[in-house]
């Protein structure tokens, strides 16, 4: 399965190969590969200890940046909220238009705040579903 990028601009490229980067290096628990998120294929996946941690997406109309410690933790989701970028918040992803839309110093603020933010709860209740 390819990705998304295939079917950007160098200029969209570019921005989604640094939030990769950004990702991998500041959160070191995590491993990429490719997948679908919700019906999208050709998704950036990252895993910790096999159990969804971020994503990035795009759809049609937009990209996403999909986070289960965002979706835990009102603290991250506040960074964004209280920023003036024009990006649309829901409880754990954010969409914009244009990649200029989430600016790389803020998507690092959020991704500092994310790695830092203790996850083992989420890893322990889908692990426990997965016994089940």
């Amino acid at each position: 399965m390819s990705s998304f990028t295939e079917l950007l601009t160098k200029v969209e490229t570019k921005a989604i190969d640094k939030m990769r980067e950004i990702i991998t290096t500041t959160d070191p628990t995590v491993s990429e590969s490719i997948g679908k998120i919700m019906s999208q294929e050709g998704c950036y996946i990252y895993k910790q200890e096999g159990v969804f941690k971020y994503g990035l997406a795009k759809t049609k109309n937009h990209f996403s940046f999909h986070s289960m410690v965002m979706y835990a933790n009102a603290e991250i989701r506040e960074i964004i909220s209280t920023s003036d970028a024009k990006l649309k918040l829901q409880k754990g992803c954010v969409n914009f238009t244009h990649v200029e839309d989430f600016p790389i110093k803020l998507f690092m603020k959020v991704m500092k705040q994310s790695a830092t933010t203790d996850f083992s709860p989420i890893l322990v209740h889908y692990k426990n579903k997965e016994k089940k």
